[in-house]
C-alpha cells in the first residue's frame, strides 16, 4: 500500500485539505453546466474570483480537484454518476472466418504439397549383362551335350 499523504490517509480515501476546500467553494459560483454528472466550470471567471493570472491556470488548479471529487463519490457507491453499461461477452472457441467464394484464385495463396521421392532402378551393367549370357550359352552347351 502506498505511503499515507497529507490528502490521503493510509485508509486510502482521499481527502480534501484547507486549499482544495476554498478552490471548490470558489468553483461552485462557477459552475456553467453537468455533463454527463461532470461539472463544467468557466475558467475565466474562477481565474478573475480566485485570483489566478489566467483561465488556463485556474483550470489546472480545479481539474485533479474535480477528479479527487469524483474519486471521492465512487468511492461513497455514489450511483447517481455516470455510468456505461459493460456487456460481458462469453469466451468460446474461435470461429473460422468466412471466405468470400468470389475471390480471385490466383491473389489466394495455395499450399504446395511436396513431391514424393522416387527410388532410382539400379541398372545392371555390361559385364553382369556379359556373364548372364556366358551362364546361358554353357547351360545350353550342358543340355545339348548330355
Amino acid at each position: 500500500m502506498a505511503p499515507a499523504t497529507k490528502t490521503q490517509p493510509a485508509d486510502g480515501k482521499p481527502q480534501l485539505n484547507q486549499r482544495e476546500t476554498e478552490v471548490i467553494a470558489k468553483a461552485f459560483r462557477c459552475i456553467v453546466d453537468v455533463k454527463d454528472g461532470v461539472v463544467q466550470i468557466d475558467s475565466a471567471k474562477l481565474a478573475k474570483i480566485g485570483g489566478y493570472a489566467s483561465a488556463d491556470s485556474a483550470r489546472h488548479v480545479w481539474k485533479p480537484i474535480a477528479n479527487k471529487l469524483i474519486a471521492m463519490a465512487s468511492d461513497l457507491g455514489d450511483d447517481d454518476g455516470p455510468t456505461t453499461p459493460s456487456k460481458a461477452k462469453p469466451k468460446g472457441t474461435p470461429r473460422k472466418r468466412k471466405t468470400d467464394t468470389g475471390a480471385d484464385p490466383e491473389g489466394t495463396p495455395t499450399k504446395k504439397r511436396k513431391a514424393k521421392a522416387v527410388k532410382a532402378k539400379v541398372e545392371k551393367d555390361d559385364s553382369d549383362e556379359e556373364a548372364e549370357a556366358r551362364v546361358e550359352v554353357d547351360n545350353a552347351d550342358a543340355d545339348g551335350e548330355a
